[in-house]
């Protein structure tokens, strides 16, 4: 368990831990709630419980963990390796902001909206399955943009890598059909 005991339990630990594998992204309930296989109820609570005691904050696009939450954490190790599944360059014009504000949110099949991350030259987009075991991410950044497979479990990396190649050509479609338009 992460933090002080007598303060945290182990909806807070969880939270916690999933918030700082990305420390940049802003999760959003729906996704953690996925992620974590945990009733909305204890969720709520738990992020309640962070919020009040500092380590996490609050906003309009989801939670994201404070300093004081990160050094709760302290280094963790990675459960399953990060893999690939697609890279792509944007067509020149494509405007990063432009392609977040289309993915941000969205469901995909069986991958849900989990959180994001930006600045003012990358973008990191995040979805969960379904039933919380796979988690992908998308980077874009200097007009380059990848998809990764960042967690799953061991015995579904097959499951998990049709489900980012999924997502990967549903986001080339998307920006490629908003390429197209502006040609037309």
């Amino acid at each position: 368990m992460v933090g002080n005991p007598a303060e945290l339990g182990e909806v807070e630990d969880k939270v916690l831990r999933l918030m700082a594998s990305d420390s940049q992204t802003r999760f959003s309930f729906q996704g953690m709630k996925r992620a974590l296989k945990i009733h909305q109820e204890k969720l709520s609570r738990g992020l309640s419980r962070l919020h009040s005691q500092g380590y996490i904050w609050k906003d309009n696009d989801g939670y994201l963990i404070t300093p004081k939450g990160k050094r709760a954490v302290g280094h963790l190790g990675s459960g399953s390796k990060r893999i690939v599944v697609g890279t792509s360059y944007m067509p020149p014009g494509i405007d990063l902001q432009y392609v977040e504000s289309q993915l941000k949110g969205r469901w995909f099949g069986g991958m849900r909206w989990l959180g994001a991350s930006s600045d003012s030259s990358s973008s990191s987009l995040k979805w969960v399955s379904e039933d919380g075991d796979i988690q992908v991410g998308l980077n874009m950044s200097h007009g380059l943009l990848e998809v990764m497979l960042e967690s799953f479990p061991p015995n579904e990396e097959a499951r998990a890598r049709e489900m980012a190649s999924r997502l990967f050509v549903k986001i080339i479609n998307a920006i490629y059909g908003r390429s197209q338009n502006r040609e037309n």
